[in-house]
């Protein structure tokens, strides 16, 4: 299967994924062969939702797709025009799991196993299939009305949060629509809502010095199953 593709810019997109790319003013018609039925990583069949080409004799994939399917986070520093893989050029990322540990947990019917986090450990994907092994995930019982507050410490050392809000696979499907609040040294700073068929969503927040930051999801009604939701790629930066 060959298609012919306008502009270099888009065989960018599809190496950089999400991370961004800027396109060029010279275009040209390429002729690319769609040819890859498969990819296998560590023997498991992994196959991005941008599809890979052949292009003169070379295989291009989506960056972001490999690289976090290997455990490496991908960012695009727009200011200097730089694909940063791990570690970031200006700032180091500290992640849940590798960083920083939680420090409570509660939910409103008592359970103390509606959460996890993970640094290069377990892979879960998002409700778009979206592969990550770095997240905090925080659930809810199918039950009624009910809540979920996970807390980790900052200490005042942390200025900004970033991560990627969504539902996990297993949650793409529920009745009724999710809120996740977050809170800064007990304060409420911002509300996220999610519910089945939404994109995930970018988030950053500023810290502002906090000595720790909760993350409460709340679900109004029967969801016929646990409701889970991630921070997908979930970081912090002093």
């Amino acid at each position: 299967m060959k298609k012919k593709l306008i502009g270099f810019s888009v065989a960018g997109a599809l190496l950089l994924g999400s991370a961004g790319v800027y396109a060029s003013s010279n275009s040209k018609t390429l002729e690319v062969f769609y040819n890859v039925k498969d990819i296998k990583i560590n023997q498991v069949s992994k196959m991005p939702e941008n599809k890979p080409f052949t292009y003169n004799g070379t295989t291009y994939v989506p960056l972001r797709f490999i690289s976090e399917q290997l455990g490496s986070p991908v960012e695009w520093d727009s200011a200097n025009q730089t694909i940063n893989i791990g570690k970031t050029s200006e700032k180091s990322a500290f992640y849940p799991g590798r960083d920083l540990d939680y420090m409570n947990f509660q939910s409103e019917v008592g359970f103390s196993d509606l959460y996890s986090y993970s640094f290069n450990q377990k892979t879960i994907s998002d409700n778009i299939g979206n592969d990550y092994s770095n997240y905090i995930t925080i659930s809810d019982n199918y039950r009624g009305d009910q809540w979920s507050l996970l807390e980790f410490p900052l200490n005042g050392q942390y200025n900004t949060f970033k991560t990627t809000f969504g539902l996990t696979e297993e949650s793409k499907n529920i009745s009724a629509e999710l809120k996740l609040e977050v809170y800064l040294d007990e304060k409420l700073q911002e509300t996220y809502t999610i519910s089945a068929g939404e994109m995930p969503k970018n988030i950053e927040l500023k810290l502002k010095g906090a000595n720790k930051i909760g993350f409460k999801l709340i679900k109004k009604e029967r969801t016929g199953n646990d409701a889970t939701v991630g921070l997908f790629d979930a970081r912090f930066y002093k």
